[in-house]
């Protein structure tokens, strides 16, 4: 059970950070919304892999 939920979260993270990167790599995007948008989920993505870290420290 526990080994299924580090999974999903580190799935979960990977998919934020893959779409910050994705969104920042994109040619031609000046719109600064756009920019903070994959900023903020490069945000996102890093907690969601820091807390799973801890939870996997947690419970290991």
């Amino acid at each position: 059970m526990t080994d299924t939920l580090i999974a999903a979260c580190c799935a979960a993270a990977l998919c934020l950070l893959v779409r910050s990167a994705l969104g920042l790599a994109r040619d031609g995007g000046t719109d600064p919304s756009a920019e903070a948008r994959s900023v903020t989920f490069g945000l996102y993505g890093g907690l969601v892999a820091l807390l799973t870290l801890g939870l996997f420290i947690a419970l290991t």
